[in-house]
C-alpha cells in the first residue's frame, strides 16, 4: 500500500527523528552532511553572525561550512562566537570563513603535535639535569622573622661588642636585626672604647 494518496489524501510518512541519524561516510572517509544537518548548521550560523562583527559579510553557507568543526564539537552559538572572538582578535579578516577554516586548521594541528611531541608536555621535576641542580644547590637559610628581631632588639643591649661587630661585618644585615637605634648605640660606645 503507497505511503500517500495522490488523490488529495494526507501523507501520513513517519519522519525519523532528527537526532538519532548519523552521518554518512562517503568516499575518501570523510562525512558528508544530511541536508537536515546542513540546514541545522546555516541556523547556527545564521545566529553566529551578528555576534561576531567581522563574519557579517561572509555568506551563511560558507561560514556554516566553516563552522562544522565547531558545531560538531557540540558547541552552541554564543559558545561559537566566543571562540571566533578570541581568534581574530585585533583582526578584521577579508575573507571570514577562510581564516576560521585555517585557524582551525592550524589548531588540529598543533593539538596532533602535542600528542606525538608529548615529551615536550613533561614534567621538569623528572629531567635529570634539573634533578642535578635541585640536589646541588645550596641550602637556604631561613628566614628571619619579626620575633628573631623583636628579641634581638631587645635583649642585646648588654652585648653592645657583639652587635658593633656585626656592624663592622654587615651593616644592612645588623640593622635589619637590630635596628638604628641599637646599631648607633653599639658603635657609639665601641668608638669610646677605642679611643
Amino acid at each position: 500500500m503507497p505511503t500517500s494518496d495522490l488523490d488529495g489524501g494526507m501523507n501520513y510518512t513517519a519522519r525519523a527523528n532528527r537526532r538519532t541519524r548519523r552521518t554518512v561516510k562517503g568516499s575518501g572517509g570523510q562525512s558528508q552532511r544530511r541536508p537536515w544537518q546542513v540546514s541545522d548548521d546555516i541556523g547556527i550560523a545564521r545566529q553566529v553572525r551578528p555576534l561576531v562583527g567581522w563574519t557579517q559579510g561572509e555568506g551563511l553557507r560558507r561560514l556554516a561550512f566553516a563552522l562544522r568543526p565547531l558545531i560538531d564539537r557540540g558547541l552552541d552559538a554564543h559558545d561559537i562566537a566566543a571562540e571566533l572572538t578570541g581568534m581574530a582578535v585585533g583582526r578584521r579578516p577579508v575573507r571570514p570563513a577562510a581564516f576560521i577554516t585555517a585557524a582551525l586548521t592550524r589548531d588540529r594541528q598543533a593539538e596532533a603535535a602535542d600528542e606525538v611531541g608529548e615529551e615536550l608536555t613533561a614534567d621538569p621535576a623528572t629531567h635529570p639535569e634539573w634533578q642535578q641542580w635541585l640536589n646541588n644547590r645550596p641550602a637556604e637559610t631561613p628566614g628571619r622573622t619579626d620575633e628573631d628581631r623583636r628579641r634581638a632588639r631587645l635583649y642585646s643591649w648588654d652585648r653592645w661588642p657583639e652587635v658593633a661587630a656585626h656592624y663592622d661585618d654587615d651593616p644592612d644585615d645588623a640593622l635589619d636585626l637590630y635596628g638604628t637605634r641599637l646599631c648607633a648605640y653599639a658603635v657609639k660606645r665601641a668608638a669610646r672604647c677605642a679611643q
